[in-house]
């Protein structure tokens, strides 16, 4: 087990990266993202065909998801928790509608941003890039409202795809800190998972009771 001082140096680095990458980036990352982000307006229409009135979303970035679902449900209250000092500057100029904390998915009492238990907790494009991600969902469902779910897309394991290009993807990933996702970390919790096209990505879905 990892002493408090390990931990912390661990987050410490980790911001560190995150606002030196996202420092650069943010002012054209939706731009480039668009292009290999894959399965976000897929859970973008079933998230709105859905009753939920507070939704938080882990590692917001640019606050392209909470944009994108407040325009179409303004009455909702929608939270960020950002890891990055950088990205938490863009969207919370980009979603004065949000209330938006720096901290880390795995640690960071989520009720707190909204004054109540969220009933959708997003991880979009992130739990890849959480350094504990098992811990992060644990914590996550912890602090959902009885009947709430947590809601992951993200890449993964790309099985499907051309052998030569599966190396290729990974190392991509790589060298930005990114782990695609193993199937196995997401089975403990929910078997209500999904792929898309060659594996490229995976929605899934974990229900708390009501």
């Amino acid at each position: 087990m990892q002493s408090t001082d390990s931990l912390r140096n661990n987050r410490q680095e980790h911001r560190d990266f995150l606002n030196k990458f996202y420092g650069i980036s943010r002012s054209f990352y939706d731009f480039t993202r668009k292009y290999f982000l894959f399965g976000r307006e897929t859970l973008h229409n079933q998230l709105l065909k859905e009753p939920w009135e507070r939704l938080v979303e882990v590692g917001p970035g640019t606050g392209w998801n909470l944009r994108k679902l407040h325009n179409a449900r303004p009455s909702s209250s929608y939270g960020g928790l950002e890891a990055s000092d950088k990205m938490l500057e863009f969207a919370k100029e980009r979603c004065p509608f949000a209330v938006f904390r720096q901290g880390f998915a795995e640690e960071t009492p989520y009720e707190d941003l909204l004054d109540e238990a969220p009933d959708r907790i997003l991880f979009s494009y992130c739990l890849t890039m959480v350094q504990d991600p098992h811990k992060a969902l644990e914590r996550s469902v912890e602090q959902l409202a009885p009947g709430g779910q947590v809601v992951v897309v993200d890449f993964a394991d790309f099985q499907g795809a051309p052998f030569i290009m599966r190396g290729g993807l990974r190392r991509w990933l790589n060298a930005f800190h990114v782990t695609p996702l193993d199937v196995s970390l997401l089975t403990p919790f929910t078997d209500d998972i999904t792929f898309g096209p060659w594996h490229y990505f995976v929605i899934a879905r974990i229900h708390k009771p009501a």
